[in-house]
C-alpha cells in the first residue's frame, strides 16, 4: 500500500472514537466458542513473515484502490448492508494467530505457514444483516478471476462454507497480516480466514458475502477442490488433516556433529496436536519428541528431538503427529483416492553423519 494510505489508515483508526457511527457494525460479546489460541501468546520465531508466507493464487493478483472498494453482504438477510474499508477499519477488532495450509501442500512442503490476522469476526456482520430462515451456506465472492482449461470463461473465484461453520468466533474477516496491511498477493484489502479448513476457503479480495438457502454450485466448489475415489465419488475439501514437518535438518544435509537437535512443527486443523514422533531407517519403533508449548487448535506448534548422533553414515529419517481426536499421519497415501489433496503422509528425510 502507498505511504499516503498508511497514513489514512491511522488517521481513521485515532478518529474512531469520535467520528465512526456504528449504523451497521457493533462489538459483540465473547461467544462460549471462542478460539482459544485467540488469547494464547505465540513465540514470534513461530510467526511466517508476511515476505515469507507461501503464495497460492488462481488468477492474477487484482488492483484495488480501498477508496473506491466496498464489501457488500446480500442474498437471504433481512438488511443487506455495504461497507466501506474506512468501516472496516474503525470497526471493534481481533487479533489471533492462525495456521493455513494449501490443500495441495505436499508432506513437509512449504505450502503452510502461520501469521498473527487483525479483523473481524464473520459472524458479527452477519447478524447485522439479519440471516433468514433456511439459510444454510455463506458463499465469499473474491475480486479474482481468469480462464482455464476446462473452466468457465472469465471464472470469479469464489467458495462456500456452512452457516454454522461462518458463525463460528474462529471465522475471520481479516485486513492486517502481522501487524501490516494486506499484502496484495494475500488479499488486500480483505479476505476470509476459515480457521482450521484447507486455505482455499480463505477466500481473498473479498467483494461480496452471500447469504444462500441452496448448496453453492460454483467451480471450485464442485469441480476444483474435492477428494476423488476410484469409483467416481467426489466429497468437497475442507478440515486440515493432522500433518508435521522438519525444520532442521533438511534434506541431504550433513551433520557433523554428536548431538543434533531435530526441530519441525506440527497442526491439526480444528484440532489439537496430542504427539510427535519420529522414527529413524524404517526400524518400527517411534520415538517421543518433546512438544515446545502447550497446543491449541488452528495454530501449529513446534516441537523438538535430541539426537545423538550413531555412527557415521547415511539415515532416513521420518516424523508423524497425531491429534487429540485419534488422528495419525497415515503411513501411506490411500489408494483409492485420485487427486492431489490432503497430502498428510510422515515427512521424510535422508542425512549423512559425517565423523
Amino acid at each position: 500500500m502507498k505511504s499516503s494510505a498508511m497514513g489514512r489508515r491511522e488517521f481513521l483508526r485515532a478518529a474512531a472514537a469520535a467520528a465512526f457511527s456504528a449504523k451497521y457494525l457493533r462489538a459483540q460479546s465473547a461467544s462460549p466458542r471462542s478460539n482459544p489460541a485467540s488469547s494464547t501468546p505465540l513465540p514470534k520465531s513461530l510467526l511466517t513473515p508476511n515476505t515469507d508466507f507461501f503464495i497460492r493464487n488462481h488468477f492474477k493478483t487484482p488492483s484495488i484502490n480501498e477508496e473506491k472498494w466496498t464489501l457488500e453482504i446480500a442474498g437471504a438477510v433481512t438488511n443487506p448492508i455495504k461497507l466501506s474499508y474506512s468501516d472496516l477499519l474503525l470497526a471493534s477488532s481481533v487479533r489471533r494467530p492462525l495456521t493455513t495450509e494449501c490443500a495441495g501442500n505436499l508432506s513437509g512442503g512449504a505450502g503452510v505457514s502461520t501469521a498473527i490476522w487483525s479483523g473481524l469476526p464473520l459472524a458479527s456482520l452477519l447478524k447485522q444483516a439479519g440471516i433468514q430462515a433456511k439459510a444454510t451456506t455463506i458463499i465469499f465472492h473474491g475480486a479474482d478471476a481468469g480462464d482455464a482449461e476446462g473452466m468457465p470463461p472469465n471464472t470469479h473465484y469464489a467458495r462456500a462454507i456452512p452457516l454454522d461453520k461462518a458463525m463460528d468466533d474462529s471465522t475471520l474477516l481479516a485486513y492486517e497480516m502481522n501487524g501490516a496491511p494486506l499484502p496484495p498477493e494475500h488479499g488486500f484489502p480483505l479476505r476470509a480466514l476459515v480457521s482450521g479448513w484447507y486455505g482455499m476457503d480463505s477466500v481473498k479480495w473479498l467483494t461480496r458475502i452471500e447469504v444462500s438457502q441452496e448448496p453453492f454450485q460454483g467451480y471450485f466448489q464442485q469441480q476444483y477442490y474435492v477428494a476423488v475415489k476410484a469409483n467416481g465419488d467426489r466429497q468437497i475439501i475442507t478440515r486440515m488433516r493432522v500433518n508435521s514437518k522438519f525444520l532442521r535438518p533438511i534434506d541431504a544435509e550433513e551433520i557433523r556433529t554428536k548431538t543434533y537437535q531435530i526441530d519441525g512443527v506440527a497442526w491439526a486443523g480444528e484440532a489439537k496436536i496430542a504427539k510427535v514422533e519420529l522414527r529413524f531407517d524404517e526400524s518400527g519403533f517411534w520415538q517421543p519428541a518433546e512438544l515446545a508449548q502447550s497446543p491449541t487448535p488452528m495454530v501449529w506448534t513446534s516441537w523438538s528431538f535430541p539426537w545423538k548422533t550413531p555412527q557415521p553414515r547415511q539415515y532416513k529419517i521420518e516424523v508423524r503427529a497425531s491429534d487429540d481426536q485419534g488422528n495419525t499421519q497415515p503411513p501411506s497415501r490411500d489408494p483409492d483416492r485420485k487427486d492431489d489433496y490432503e497430502l498428510n503422509t510422515p515427512h521424510r528425510i535422508t542425512v549423512t553423519v559425517r565423523s
